[in-house]
This record gives structure tokens, C-alpha cells and sequence, in this order.
């Protein structure tokens, strides 16, 4: 659940607030006695006290990555999206907010667990083989074309608990045999090191 900054006050609530602040006594009994001038004059006030409230709410609402709905056009023209990855056209508010979220604040990959959590945080559970560690062998494709220094710049991506999209290799060639619409595959390309290549691969087979 969201954590609300403050709930503006109703315009009855407000009232009662500015009430509350004039003094007691005789001269301001009407303060509290509904349909006096002076009641009907502090109800007024409370009308804009409570219009500036809900604005200030509005905002408090809106400078959130993750709960804007008016201003997300806006955050998206700042981190420049739509991009290679990220779209705009056919995007729920929910996917979009999770686009601009991750633009601003997850995409500087250090770790591996960066990679990892990445990946997390648009639903896919992945894990990281590196071919330097086993010999460049993977059994699921027989083995990768890879030499000692290329296994040693290489990084398999792993989807768990997936199947491949139809007609999509397991390894990496020069020419795509398919698009494959998976947004963690263009992401990781976009953001890896210069040296290295990444294959991507999917755990479950037809």
C-alpha cells in the first residue's frame, strides 16, 4: 500500500480548524453556531483552505515515480521515452509508471544481483551463467562456438520457469530468426559493458 504524505481536510474540518483558532468569549460564541455570518464567513475560508490542500495532495501524488497519472508525460519527456525499449503506445499507467521508475533509478548495472533485480522487477526470475566457469559447455544446446577469451566476455541469461517464444534460438547469432518482445532481452543489450556478449537462453523446452 502507498503511504499517504497528509489527507486534506473537508471543508467542515477546516472550518472547525479556523474556528478553533479565534479566541473564546462572548464576542465569538457564533463561531460555533452554524448559518451565523460569522460560521458562514470561516466556511468560505475553509473552502479555499481545502482547495489548497487538495492541490498540495494532488502534488504530493503526482512528483511520485510510481503513483503519477497527470505529470507521467512529463516524467517520461525527462527520461526520454519512449526509447528502444521502453514504449508508450499500448502501455498500461501501471507499466508505464514501472518504465520510468526503472529508467531513474535501476538501469546503473554494477552487480550481478543488479542484473538479477532488474530482471525481478519486470516479473522474470533469471540466473547469470558465466561459460569461463564451466568450459563454455551447455548442455541444453549441445555447447556454445566459444573460445577461452570469448567465454571469459560472455554472459548467459538464463530465464527460469520459461518457455522460448516460438522460433527463437536458445543461442546468439549474427541475424534474428524472430522478435522477441521480452523487454529484459533489450534492456541487458542496451546497458552491458562494450566487451561483452550476452546469449540468452530460456529454461523450459516444448
Amino acid at each position: 500500500m502507498i503511504k499517504k504524505d497528509f489527507t486534506p481536510n473537508t471543508v467542515d474540518v477546516n472550518t472547525q480548524v479556523l474556528a478553533n483558532y479565534l479566541p473564546t468569549g462572548e464576542l465569538y460564541l457564533a463561531k460555533n453556531i452554524e448559518n451565523t455570518n460569522l460560521r458562514r464567513m470561516l466556511k468560505a475560508l475553509a473552502q479555499e483552505l481545502t482547495r489548497v490542500q487538495n492541490k498540495q495532495y494532488e502534488l504530493s501524488v503526482e512528483h511520485r515515480l510510481d503513483t503519477t497519472t497527470n505529470l507521467i508525460d512529463e516524467w517520461e519527456k525527462a527520461l526520454g521515452i519512449p526509447d528502444d525499449c521502453f514504449k508508450v503506445i499500448g502501455r498500461t499507467i501501471e507499466f508505464r509508471r514501472k518504465q520510468i521508475v526503472a529508467k531513474f533509478a535501476k538501469m546503473n548495472l554494477t552487480t550481478e544481483q543488479d542484473w538479477i533485480d532488474l530482471a525481478k522487477y519486470f516479473g522474470y526470475d533469471i540466473e547469470i551463467i558465466h561459460p569461463i566457469e564451466n568450459n563454455g559447455f551447455d548442455y541444453d544446446f549441445d555447447f556454445y562456438f566459444l573460445t577461452d577469451k570469448g567465454a571469459r566476455f560472455t554472459m548467459i541469461i538464463r530465464f527460469l520457469h520459461m518457455y522460448a517464444p516460438e522460433d527463437v534460438f536458445d543461442c546468439t547469432f549474427d541475424f534474428k530468426f524472430c522478435d522477441d518482445t521480452n523487454i529484459v532481452i533489450c534492456l541487458f543489450e542496451h546497458l552491458k559493458p562494450a566487451n561483452v556478449q550476452l546469449i540468452f537462453e530460456y529454461e523450459l523446452s516444448l
